[in-house]
């Protein structure tokens, strides 16, 4: 297993790589809201990229904090000392993070 971490000023979020059998894997991409009020939040927009995999999404954060998302495969995986790139968008705002695994942090 994978995992890369990271967090702003207002979302922690994670990718989860777990590898199985053959070459084929199932990931797990979550943002987590680490304000007070979630419900107040609304719509959220979100992106990941690295060298290997890229997604996005929009969800509405209602009670819950967490957005999560997930996939499986047998497709190219990114390094383990890589990085994504996360944007979170929601209400006019912005905030942008780097997800990195303890092998790429410094």
């Amino acid at each position: 297993m994978i995992q890369y971490t990271g967090e702003s000023k207002n979302w922690s979020a994670s990718y989860t790589i777990t590898k199985l059998n053959r070459g084929d894997h199932v990931d797990r991409f979550q943002i987590r809201y680490k304000g007070k009020d979630p419900a107040k939040v609304g719509r959220v927009k979100y992106k990941y990229t690295s060298t290997a995999m890229n997604g996005s999404g929009e969800q509405k954060l209602s009670g819950n904090r967490d957005i999560v998302t997930g996939s499986g495969g047998n497709g190219a995986l990114p390094l383990e000392d890589s990085t994504f790139q996360v944007t979170v968008e929601w209400r006019g705002q912005k905030e942008e993070m780097e997800l990195s695994t303890g092998a790429s942090r410094k």
